[in-house]
């Protein structure tokens, strides 16, 4: 069959040529472009579909997918909230998603940004580059003395607490789904209001859905323990900017680690080198000493793309011949 392999980046393209000689009985198509309603003309003769993007394409390009035949869509991502599940559905469309690629790449990416956080890296950083020497404000926390929560506990979750809990942390999750593995490294909460309740660190590891927007909200984050962190390395839309601002102009909170935010889609991967942004919160985000931006690279190892693109297109055979795949997608 012939696959459509959009959002190429340079560093896939290894992994995509030793798949295709591992598959020589079908062609694959890579394409910088996403999917969109401009790129609807890259469809002709394709019969499989293997993308990777944060935009989400308009409503009008899940009819145009189905009209040419088309009913799959493999996402080289974790997760899918840049898709219409539901739309995707009502055309007969099946999406899949490569759920497992790295739990490693992202665990150990939460940890090392706690660490930077806790032990203040950002501040000897400009002290150093002052030349002042003097150990005043750079004071720091051990791990073995932080309580820390971590919401979902699927692979990645699961992962980042086996990481904590080797360093000595007090570990406790929350998962509307436990997993009987997770008592190994710590303890659930009934709620999420407990799980959080006095937690020096949150780390977020729950999927976006239209039910958990915002969930970390003004009310959650006074739950934590003052002085306390906040890493998202899962969906920028979990956490509410605008209260984790207050929460560390306040004093409440010492700062935040955010891989992932919430209006990210028209900046990351993208060059805005001197460009106006035009987005005042993303502004004062990247300005502060006591937040850690980083563009959505958590998952970023070898290992990780190696491991979606071959996930990625092993799906998008299997859906679009056979209708289905392990890793389908279905609406919340």
């Amino acid at each position: 069959m012939k696959i459509l392999f959009l959002g190429i980046r340079e560093d896939e393209r290894p992994a995509l040529e030793a798949w295709q000689r591992e598959h020589p009985e079908h062609e694959v198509v890579a394409r910088e472009e996403i999917l969109t309603a401009a790129t609807l003309p890259l469809l002709k003769g394709v019969q499989a579909v293997c993308l990777q993007q944060v935009i989400s394409p308009e409503p009008e390009v899940y009819s145009a997918l189905a009209e040419a035949g088309i009913r799959q869509l493999s996402s080289r991502t974790a997760g899918v909230d840049m898709l219409d599940l539901a739309l995707a559905k009502q055309h007969g469309i099946v999406v899949t998603n490569v759920p497992v690629y790295s739990p490693n790449a992202i665990a150990e990416f939460v940890l090392a940004s706690t660490l930077y956080l806790t032990r203040r890296f950002a501040q000897i950083e400009r002290k150093n580059s002052q030349r002042d020497f003097r150990f005043a404000g750079l004071i720091g926390r051990e791990l073995a003395t932080l309580r820390v929560a971590v919401l979902g506990t699927g692979s990645i979750g699961l992962r980042a607490a086996r990481l904590f809990h080797a360093l000595g942390a007090e570990v406790v999750g929350y998962d509307p789904y436990p997993r009987p593995d997770f008592g190994e490294v710590g303890q659930y909460a009934p709620t999420l209001e407990e799980a959080v309740e006095g937690a020096d660190v949150l780390t977020l590891h729950m999927p976006l859905l239209a039910s958990n927007h915002h969930i970390i909200d003004e009310a959650v984050l006074a739950r934590l323990a003052p002085g306390a962190v906040v890493i998202n390395a899962g969906r920028g839309g979990l956490l509410d900017t605008a209260a984790l601002l207050e929460a560390l102009n306040s004093g409440h909170l010492s700062g935040a680690a955010l891989d992932t935010y919430e209006n990210e889609a028209p900046y990351y991967r993208y060059d805005w080198t001197g460009k106006d942004l035009g987005d005042a919160v993303l502004e004062e985000l990247l300005g502060r000493e006591d937040v850690l931006m980083t563009p959505h690279v958590a998952f970023y190892t070898d290992t990780a793309v190696q491991n979606l693109v071959t996930g990625g297109l092993d799906n998008a055979v299997l859906a679009a011949e056979t209708g289905t795949a392990p890793t389908v997608v279905e609406p919340a």
